[in-house]
């Protein structure tokens, strides 16, 4: 008997094979500098692939840090390797430049480059001259540890702008960070207003802020959380020369209660006590109010309102 077979030919599915610069990955890089390579079914997956690639490295980076050092001073870290190391590991991955995309087959294939350098170098890379630069003379803002960074980097204190949580520097724009953010919080000292107020605070007790004005002026109460939100506590009120200010009143509330978010340990507020001899407008930003608390991210806009007026500012500290 003969059988007869019929082939059946079938088609063959090829896998498309990743682009090259993806599969060796050995894109060029300088020192300071890290790339991640990503892939998924869209960009967005991709990218956020590579942001974990450049976290492992990072990490990576900790851990031999910490072994090496470890073993040439027997367990006992200097000041400055342990500096080192926790910038490493605050590091927000928020100013990531794409050195490669390539789509093949409905697959993405992503580079990002994170140069690890502290913001300021950051900032000053950016710039071929400054000479053109305007000069900050917010006498708030150059107290602050973000502005003396600065300073170091351009030989003087640069005139910043900050819009939510981009900070404008001439024509060109960088992403705060909340680790940027809190080097924008400083302890001032006026020699025309005093402020009191806790340096350490339990998460939910009260606390009431003293205030002494040295002259009579217009005073503005601001507070700046550490996520970047603000509030106007009072404005504008008229205080005589040496009145001492208490708020809340304390005939009418118990104090202002510290408090964190449900997934925080610790947390810093700063309040900034300003005295200024004419009416300021704060309309723009969110009051405090005893029945529903609301917040703007606007913190930058208050550096703008309080310019020319004294300020003192405290840093309070919140812990579960």
């Amino acid at each position: 008997m003969i059988k007869i077979f019929t082939l059946i030919t079938l088609p063959l599915l090829l896998l498309a094979s990743p682009p090259p610069w993806y599969v060796d990955s050995n894109l060029k890089t300088q020192h300071n500098e890290y790339i991640g390579y990503g892939s998924g079914d869209t960009r967005t997956k991709a990218k956020e692939d590579a942001k974990a690639d450049i976290s492992s490295s990072i990490q990576s980076t900790i851990e031999s840090t910490l072994s090496i050092h470890s073993q040439e001073n027997d367990n006992k870290y200097s000041s400055r390797t342990t500096s080192n190391i926790e910038s490493f590991s605050s590091v927000e991955l928020s100013d990531l430049k794409q050195v490669h995309s390539e789509e093949i087959d409905g697959k993405w294939y992503i580079a990002l480059k994170y140069v690890n350098l502290p913001f300021a170098k950051k900032v000053r890379k950016r710039f071929t001259s400054v000479k053109h630069l305007k000069r900050e003379t917010n006498q708030y803002l150059t107290s602050t540890r973000l502005l003396k960074e600065l300073k170091d980097e351009f030989g003087f204190y640069p005139n910043i702008t900050i819009d939510k949580n981009i900070l404008m520097i001439g024509d060109k724009s960088f992403p705060i960070s909340s680790d940027t953010l809190k080097k924008l919080f400083s302890s001032k000292r006026s020699k025309n207003i005093t402020l009191d107020i806790p340096k350490k605070i339990k998460h939910e007790e009260f606390y009431f802020i003293k205030i002494k004005p040295k002259e009579k002026a217009y005073m503005t109460l601001v507070q700046i959380y550490e996520n970047g939100e603000s509030s106007i506590l009072f404005d504008n009120k008229k205080v005589a020369k040496n009145q001492k200010v208490i708020f809340p009143n304390p005939e009418d509330y118990n104090g202002l209660e510290a408090y964190l978010n449900d997934t925080d340990t610790k947390s810093k507020d700063l309040t900034i006590a300003v005295l200024c001899n004419k009416i300021k407008d704060f309309s723009y930003f969110d009051y405090v109010s005893t029945s529903k608390e609301s917040y703007a991210k606007v913190y930058g806009k208050i550096f703008d309102a309080i310019d020319g007026c004294e300020t003192s500012s405290s840093i309070m500290s919140i812990n579960r």
